[in-house]
């Protein structure tokens, strides 16, 4: 089992992962904004195993984090996309798109 580190640098990168890796995407956020990362999609087979903030130590509540999402690997291949906004805006809300294309490899 592998952990594939992903962040903002990454984008529109394509990734092989294996059967049991994770990929583990950190993106900038100041919740206290009402801006925030939501998953719009999965590849197939994919799933979110755990969301998390990871604050600077000495960051108030609400102040700048990492919006950590860590996911199983896919089955298939697809895209894992996510947007940056106010989701009571709906998309006229959305300020930033984050995409990575996931390819299943094998073991």
């Amino acid at each position: 089992m592998t952990d594939h580190r992903l962040g903002p640098q990454d984008a529109g990168r394509r990734l092989t992962v294996a059967g049991g890796d994770r990929v583990i995407l950190a993106l900038p956020e100041t919740p206290g904004t009402g801006h925030t990362w939501t998953v719009e999609a999965l590849p197939p087979g994919a799933e979110v195993l755990e969301e998390r903030y990871d604050r600077p130590e000495g960051a108030g509540v609400g102040g700048a984090a990492q919006h950590v999402f860590v996911l199983g690997a896919p089955s298939a291949d697809g895209s894992l996309r996510l947007r940056h906004g106010r989701a009571w805006e709906g998309d006229a809300g959305v300020v930033e798109r984050y995409a990575v294309d996931l390819a299943a490899g094998g073991q």
